[in-house]
């Protein structure tokens, strides 16, 4: 398609340009704009008209805000602004470069535009491009690789508005760190970002009144909601080829490990490990969400209830994706940098990484201590690692679990003697 270089816009992919590539101001043959200074460099070389792909960018039909992706360099210029002068004052003062969560904060942003564009389109019936989304999960794999705390953190803060854009994208970047941890292959961590982002494009389907409703939905009402992943299965089938994780994640991401979610009601074993991932994913990122009808729960508080709930999930896995994130649930037991065993007792919304933990087991001396209560801060005694009570302390731990958190173990068992040591072994 052909079109005049003045409409050209950030997230077209650029395939040829009027007179040729002499008249061009880039080594590049074929491209995609994605930093305001190539626009500016494309309309000052004086080219009339450009040839653009709409099958691997955006067109110039109109669009609420410029599909990206865009460069993290230009980001950090962008952020980077200089501070107003003040009166008679200079020089001028620049700010800082961007930190870690302006950068994520500005990639979220960006894919947000994207994500909503094409889901607005779909809800409108039209055509959809997924490969606009492929650089859009690209640029969350490298913000998430280079700071993972920082999306995370993000991609929490949602307003009721824009939450199914913004879910999905959080829902991508959780998958892509969790991935990344448990050491698959590229590929797999960038097809399970895309899977991500597209797992509930269903709920286009659904009447924009029912997703926003701010009560608890009725059973018929709820039924109506339950066939967003096959409608969505069903969008995504009809499209151009995507890996064969999208739509299995599309499909079966509400699906419980017991057998009893929807909509095939499919069991552990008949599950992918990309299906139970993302269950975890979607489920974490819902909970610690505002939504219409319920407070968010703060991190470790949403941890320690998904553990509780019996069936519902992989629980190899939900202890894995704890562990990937650092957040540590109420209840949990975690050995401490000191070589000390605790519990969380309380969570920490400010850092859900530096919980309250109670100190009860010296690990080099295989005894009990008096328990006492820390802030497992950087400072003072970090957590390195979270641990199995069961492996430690066998049949005994769920009792003594309970007598840990409610404050009730006595002087006698925290100085039991040697013969009663933990089961755990020292590594």
């Amino acid at each position: 398609m052909t079109i005049k270089t003045e409409d050209a816009r950030l997230g077209m992919f650029v395939h040829g340009v009027a007179g040729g590539w002499i008249a061009s101001p880039f080594w590049r043959r074929h491209f995609v704009l994605t930093k305001p200074s190539e626009l500016a460099k494309l309309r000052e070389a004086g080219i009339a008209e450009i040839e653009i792909d709409l099958s691997k960018g955006i067109g110039p039909a109109a669009a609420p805000a410029p599909l990206v992706p865009i460069d993290l360099d230009d980001i950090a210029e962008d952020i980077a602004l200089p501070d107003p002068e003040p009166p008679q004052q200079s020089p001028r003062r620049r700010r800082g470069p961007a930190s870690a969560e302006q950068r994520a904060q500005a990639v979220v942003d960006a894919s947000k535009v994207v994500v909503k564009a094409m889901f607005d389109e779909v809800r409108l019936g039209k055509a959809m491009n997924v490969n606009a989304l492929t650089p859009v999960a690209d640029q969350i794999v490298e913000s998430v690789t280079r700071d993972a705390v920082a999306m995370l953190n993000v991609t929490r803060l949602k307003t009721k508005d824009e939450y199914t854009y913004v879910h999905s994208i959080a829902v991508a970047a959780l998958l892509i760190h969790f991935a990344q941890t448990m050491k698959l292959p590229e590929e797999e961590v960038s097809a399970l970002g895309l899977a991500g982002l597209l797992h509930d494009i269903g709920k286009m389907a659904v009447p924009k009144a029912l997703l926003d409703k701010p009560g608890k939905l009725e059973p018929p009402e709820m039924a109506v909601l339950r066939h967003h992943p096959e409608k969505g299965h069903a969008l995504l089938s009809a499209g151009p080829p995507l890996p064969e994780v999208v739509l299995d994640v599309c499909l079966h991401h509400h699906e419980r490990y017991d057998g009893r979610g929807y909509p095939k009601g499919l069991t552990g074993d008949q599950l992918s490990l990309a299906a139970r991932m993302s269950s975890i994913c979607d489920v974490y990122d819902a909970i610690t969400s505002q939504r219409p009808y319920k407070r968010p729960w703060s991190p470790s508080e949403a941890l320690s209830r998904m553990r509780s709930w019996s069936g519902h999930f992989d629980t190899e896995l939900l202890d894995r994706f704890i562990e990937s994130i650092g957040i540590h649930p109420v209840g949990g037991l975690v050995r401490l940098q000191s070589s000390r065993l605790a519990m969380v007792i309380v969570g920490n919304d400010r850092d859900p990484t530096q919980p309250c933990v109670r100190v009860f087991y010296d690990i080099p001396a295989q005894r009990f201590i008096a328990p006492h209560d820390l802030i497992a801060t950087i400072a003072v005694d970090p957590i390195h690692r979270a641990e199995c009570g069961q492996r430690w302390f066998g049949e005994r731990w769920e009792t003594l679990a309970a007598e840990i958190l409610e404050g009730r173990l006595s002087p006698a068992e925290s100085f039991m003697p040697s013969s009663s040591t933990p089961k755990g072994v020292l590594s």
